[in-house]
């Protein structure tokens, strides 16, 4: 009876190892996989950044709306960000903040680690001219940094849509 036990046992730990084994191979394909969409879309300069976090300079993390988001299509730039900061100057009206269309000059993409893209360009729309800094995992999280002429600088966390 005894020996019966000890290969059932064997055999439900040989099965369980075998199952954990299976799930982390399935884990590693997946994120080998994201990270090969991550890769091809920054080398397409095509990508979606859905922004969650911001963190104003000087102030706490904010959870913000899913809705925001900054997209590069090429040479071209659509920023629909909150900005929540100081302004030094602005237009009548508060100004457009960084929710508008742009050009984007000065590109670069270098690698700032193993699992890491940055990315830098500068933008000038009629009321400021700003610089960006992102920073882009293969496991598709992203860093925003923004600086502008004009207004105190922001960040913003999210992830790429793929």
């Amino acid at each position: 009876m005894n020996r019966l036990v000890l290969i059932c046992l064997s055999a439900l730990l040989v099965a369980l190892t075998a199952c954990n084994t299976g799930s982390r191979l399935a884990k590693a394909e997946r994120e080998a996989e994201l990270a090969r969409q991550v890769v091809a879309s920054i080398d397409a300069r095509q990508f979606t950044i859905g922004v969650d976090w911001m963190r104003p300079l000087g102030g706490v993390p904010q959870h913000v709306n899913s809705n925001y988001q900054l997209k590069i299509d090429g040479d071209e730039m659509d920023s629909y960000l909150p900005y929540v900061g100081e302004a030094y100057r602005l237009p009548y009206g508060g100004g457009k903040g960084l929710n508008f269309k742009a050009t984007i000059y000065n590109y670069s993409l270098t690698m700032a680690g193993d699992n890491c893209y940055l990315i830098e360009y500068d933008v000038t729309n009629d009321e400021d001219t700003f610089h960006y800094r992102i920073n882009i995992f293969t496991n598709g999280k992203a860093i925003i940094d923004v600086w502008a002429r004009d207004r105190d600088s922001i960040s913003f966390q999210g992830e790429l849509e793929l």
